[in-house]
């Protein structure tokens, strides 16, 4: 049984493309990302604004409140210090979102892709990403 379980993971691990790997680790932290920009937006009662660009995701809080984010104002969120860097070859389209201090932010999609293979990330104007 125990050679049987070594075995069948093995095989699993082969079965699954690595590049569909790293699109599902790029995915969960672009959501987690976006997760984090909403709460970060309702606990602190402002704006809070998440930037994706190439291989890139940041979450910038305006902590001077001149209404720019710039690059400094990048955050630290749940032990994760922004921006963060996707790896592997993945990369996500370009967005910038800009959440309330009620979470909410425009609908839209961002394009996890790596080569010719892609997965899509919608959010919608209450913030839920899925």
């Amino acid at each position: 049984m125990v050679i049987i379980g070594i075995l069948a993971a093995v095989t699993s691990s082969r079965l699954t493309p690595h590049t569909t790997l790293q699109l599902q680790a790029g995915r969960d932290l672009l959501v987690s990302a976006l997760f984090s920009a909403q709460q970060k937006a309702m606990s602190q009662m402002g704006p809070v604004r998440l930037f994706t660009s190439g291989n890139t995701i940041d979450i910038r809080l305006d902590a001077n409140g001149d209404g720019n984010f710039a690059s400094n104002e990048s955050i630290r969120v749940a032990g994760t210090q922004y921006p963060l860097s996707l790896t592997g070859g993945v990369s996500l389209s370009t967005r910038q979102l800009d959440y309330t201090s009620l979470g909410h932010t425009t609908a839209t999609s961002i394009q996890v892709s790596k080569k010719s293979t892609a997965v899509t990330v919608t959010v919608s104007g209450t913030g839920y990403a899925y």
